[in-house]
């Protein structure tokens, strides 16, 4: 048998190494002892974009080191892997991070140590790996964490009678009755404010957000009875609820209040989650002699279309539309358009957001009906807003 060439038969033990630094699934690279770049591994290359030849001889830090995750700056001075010297220990980062050629930032985590045999004194290797998925799974297990907790927070607030309902004015443009909207709070065991966007996600995932509608629509047609017109927020859950209905009805009997005086918001996502089920739910409270005002309307891809077959009584033009009216012309066009299309359905139109009296007196010109916003009214308990 003959045999091969023995250059093609035996490999050097560096050439070997350097093979299987190569093949690597994670990134990896080595410095000098000024923290100068002389190798990166293909893994490296693909994972940061920069090939070893862009970067040999550059200072590592400064090209790929130089920001946290967060993209707060990160001092040369402070990085423990520019100060890794010959003869100390390894180190590990779990939290770490490394600038992309494109200039995104890639969270890793890395081991570094200097490297003792068949290299230059000083030199230290660099191995790292993309933690994404990682911290995107560590961050939704502790959303979910959070959630349960907040849940539990609330159910106690519940029990113990923390809930709080702030109002809002709701002030005519063209003649009408003033509204009160009620906006919802919560009161922490020591006393700390909490916001709707805190609890509310982890109260909707438990299923604690049917027994805070049915509280809220309590407290909405007490103060309806009092002679007042009130705006009350509905969930999208609830707006698939037969049980909330009969606590509508219910309630109305029990409390004398003017159905009429008393408007439910709901948002275009409830409607579009399941357009059949909405319409046989407005209808229910329509019949009733409640008002149906369409909250957030102009954020949706068929805002109009609900206006046809919906027996809606506001349109709630979004605040996003109102803010800066003054310097957005297309908001100016999308706003008389809204206008229009409510007269010509027999539906009247409130702007959420108003901030400044220019801004006021154009929704005016345009011939919005009601306004509401921190230049006419800020939230604040309704005890306060009531007297």
């Amino acid at each position: 048998m003959a045999h091969l060439p023995e250059v093609h038969t035996k490999q050097s033990a560096a050439d070997l190494a350097g093979a299987a630094m190569a093949q690597m699934a994670d990134g990896l690279y080595v410095t000098d002892r000024a923290g100068l770049l002389v190798y990166m591994n293909g893994a490296g290359e693909r994972m940061l974009g920069w090939t070893a030849d862009e970067l040999r001889g550059q200072s590592v830090h400064a090209a790929i080191h130089y920001q946290h995750a967060d993209g707060s700056a990160f001092a040369e001075i402070d990085c423990a892997l520019a100060r890794l010297g010959a003869g100390q220990a390894p180190i590990r980062v779990a939290d770490d991070a490394l600038i992309c050629r494109d200039g995104t930032i890639l969270p890793v985590a890395c081991s570094a140590a200097p490297l003792q045999r068949g290299a230059g004194p000083g030199e230290v290797v660099v191995v790292f790996r993309d933690t994404t998925e990682e911290r995107a799974e560590r961050a939704f297990a502790q959303r979910e964490i959070d959630a349960r907790s907040m849940a539990t927070r609330t159910r106690e607030a519940l029990a113990d009678g923390r809930m709080l309902l702030y109002a809002q004015q709701i002030v005519p443009l063209t003649g009408g009755k003033p509204a009160l909207e009620l906006l919802l709070r919560m009161l922490g065991p020591d006393g700390e404010l909490i916001s709707p966007a805190e609890f509310l996600p982890g109260a909707e995932q438990s299923g604690l957000i049917a027994e805070i509608d049915r509280w809220v629509v309590h407290e909405a047609m007490a103060l309806c009875a009092g002679g007042r017109r009130i705006d009350a927020n509905l969930s999208d859950d609830s707006v698939s609820s037969p049980e909330l209905l009969a606590v509508i009805r219910d309630g109305l009997a029990q409390t004398g209040a003017d159905p009429a005086d008393l408007i439910f918001e709901i948002t275009e996502s409830a409607l579009e989650r399941d357009t059949a089920t909405g319409l046989r739910f407005v209808n229910s409270l329509t019949e009733l002699g409640c008002g149906i005002a369409l909250d957030d309307f102009g954020t949706g891809f068929g805002s109009f279309t609900y206006l046809t077959p919906m027996p809606v009584r506001y349109l709630k033009i979004d605040v996003d539309f109102v803010v800066d009216l003054l310097e957005q012309p297309a908001n100016q066009r999308l706003v008389k358009a809204i206008v229009d299309r409510a007269r010509s359905f027999d539906q009247q139109t409130i702007a959420e957001g108003v901030e400044d009296e220019e801004t006021l007196e154009l929704l005016r010109e345009f011939g919005v009906d009601f306004a509401q916003g921190f230049h006419i009214g800020r939230p604040a308990p309704r005890e306060l807003v009531l007297t």
